[in-house]
């Protein structure tokens, strides 16, 4: 889909001072709005943005070993204002493997939740969960309804606009309970959706 000068300007956002690297044949991006997300989190007085960043590369390794054991030959590993996003070569594995891959992560973090009786893994697997077209969720609906393209893309905006509504519901209520790193976390996932994030 070609983009239009509202989407140009939001993904010069997202990449803005992108920072690329290739690594044993994987190319890694680090986006500006990571490392701001990242040093955000360290000025927060509770250091909960930390411990999350640190739960969510947890969850991304768990999505990286599901790789290396069934055969997926990683191509990509991009670090941007709304997560991690890991692209590989899954193509050619069978459905099974593609679900272990796409499931690795959450079953790490309900792992962790249960080991360390935390809210916080288990509070990450859920949010992968939800059916936005890139997390985890929606990757996994993806596979199991590969002939519904068009209502999981309505799905996943759905969902988007359901995140905006509990922020802004959240801010209106509890104005403290949102952070300002959770904030442009927010923002780098609504403006990923907007603009069709590719890897």
């Amino acid at each position: 889909m070609p983009l239009c000068k509202g989407h140009l300007f939001l993904k010069s956002i997202i990449e803005f001072s992108m920072l690329s690297f290739r690594i044993l044949k994987t190319d890694l991006h680090i986006g500006f709005g990571f490392l701001l997300v990242t040093a955000v989190s360290f000025l927060e007085p509770n250091g909960v943005t930390g411990i999350c960043l640190l739960f969510c590369f947890a969850h991304e390794l768990g999505h990286l070993i599901a790789m290396k054991l069934t055969g997926a030959e990683v191509t990509g590993i991009r670090l941007y204002g709304g997560g991690i996003g890991i692209s590989a070569e899954t193509e050619e594995l069978g459905k099974s493997a593609r679900l272990l891959i796409y499931s690795a992560g959450c079953l790490t973090n309900i792992t962790l939740a249960l080991i360390l009786k935390d809210r916080i893994n288990f509070t990450i697997a859920l949010f992968n969960l939800m059916p936005v077209s890139y997390f985890d969720g929606g990757m996994i609906l993806r596979l199991l309804l590969p002939d519904s393209e068009k209502p999981l893309e309505i799905v996943s905006k759905v969902t988007i606009c359901v995140l905006i509504l509990a922020f802004f519901a959240s801010v209106m209520t509890v104005p403290a309970s949102i952070s300002l790193s959770q904030t442009m976390t927010l923002f780098a996932i609504i403006a990923s959706e907007l603009i069709d994030r590719e890897l």
